[in-house]
């Protein structure tokens, strides 16, 4: 096993929204993250997810429907539990998330600081990896998820989860 390693990674699977948006479907995840572990436990990543869901109307909640989209940069720390050839581990960090394209949802386009945080289990076949991960984006800053017309945050915040397959190579 080498002392240190850089990896590519890219993902794709799927994408929930919670709380104010619960009435959303589940929808697509995808991204990619660079991660640079100097030691076989401890490593940073810093990385890129994207999820695209459609929000059901809701009469009662003066919401019509949307595709509502979301654009987050991150960066995290990364622990190996058992570093090895199959390696399960956790991880936590900043981010900032971008949401657009639900505002006739009553979601205006806004950004929220995140934190994303979970953990995940990823196998080394060579230079490759292949693996899966599920992060939650605690959304610190609460989307308005009002009407165009009634101006009042029902819900809180909006956090999202997302499950991922994971693909990509490192270099040892």
């Amino acid at each position: 096993m080498a002392d240190s390693e850089f990896s590519i990674v890219l993902q794709g699977g799927a994408a929930k929204y919670n709380q104010s948006l619960s009435g959303s479907d589940v929808g697509a995840a995808y991204g990619a993250r660079l991660g640079i572990l100097p030691t076989p436990m401890l490593g940073f990543e810093i990385g890129y997810l994207g999820t695209q869901n459609n929000v059901n109307e809701s009469l009662s909640e003066g919401r019509l429907a949307s595709t509502l989209k979301t654009n987050e940069g991150y960066g995290d720390v990364r622990l190996n539990i058992l570093p090895g050839s199959i390696t399960p581990y956790v991880f936590g960090g900043y981010g900032r998330t971008w949401v657009s394209g639900a505002a006739a949802s009553g979601v205006p386009n806004q950004s929220a600081n995140t934190l994303p945080f979970g953990g995940g289990i990823e196998a080394n076949v060579g230079a490759f990896k292949i693996g899966g991960r599920f992060q939650y984006n605690y959304l610190f800053d609460s989307l308005n998820t009002s009407s165009n017309s009634i101006s009042a945050n029902k819900g809180g915040n909006s956090d999202f989860w997302n499950a991922t397959v994971d693909l990509g190579a490192s270099f040892r």
